[in-house]
């Protein structure tokens, strides 16, 4: 039986020093922290098809702080027999070479390529392909701010080129609900 867990935006996947199994994400992004002297320093994300806690494999407490950015999903990576715990290792090894590199180019360059890099990312389906991201999709706006290092302000003003705003109608209000039209006294 495949064992899912939904986790919504802000609330924990996995502490650092817990022991606990390997997670596979399949829906959301998510934070993945060091504790460090000035609290949490954000490490790396973890996007839809990554492997979470694989150092449990190596009878290893979690040695990361893994917290939703956006609701998201978890699958409980089943791992059996030897070969098996190689192949998800090898994986996550992969993986981290992917997430180093995505880091670097979140981090770094011009503000409108790490907001181009970042909405590829979020836009990532679990399988690899694709989807076409809706402004409801998004982080809100300082969880974006501080994985790419910019302010709040920038991030508003830069992903109006790369999303338009939402626009919200504003509801008519009649004044009369019939046809009739009453005559003012003088």
């Amino acid at each position: 039986m495949e064992k899912i867990k939904t986790i919504k935006r802000a609330q924990l996947l996995m502490s650092a020093g817990e022991v606990g199994p390997v997670w596979r994400v399949s829906q959301g992004i998510f934070r993945i922290e060091r504790v460090g002297l000035d609290g949490l320093s954000l490490v790396q994300l973890g996007l839809p098809g990554d492997l979470l806690g694989v150092e449990s494999l190596c009878a290893e407490p979690y040695a990361y702080t893994v917290t939703a950015i956006t609701s998201g999903e978890a699958k409980l990576q089943t791992v059996n027999g030897d070969l098996s715990q190689f192949g998800v290792v090898a994986k996550a090894y992969l993986q981290q070479q992917r997430r180093t590199y995505d880091m670097m180019k979140l981090r770094g360059g011009p503000v409108k390529d790490r907001l181009a890099h970042f909405l590829m990312l979020l836009a990532r389906n679990e399988d690899g392909t694709q989807r076409e991201l809706d402004r409801s999709d998004l982080p809100v706006l300082k969880d974006i701010a501080a994985i790419l290092d910019i302010t709040t302000e920038t991030v508003c003003r830069e992903l109006k080129a790369f999303m338009p705003a939402r626009e919200h109608k504003k509801q008519v209000y009649e004044a009369w609900e019939t046809e009739q039209h009453l005559a003012l006294a003088a």
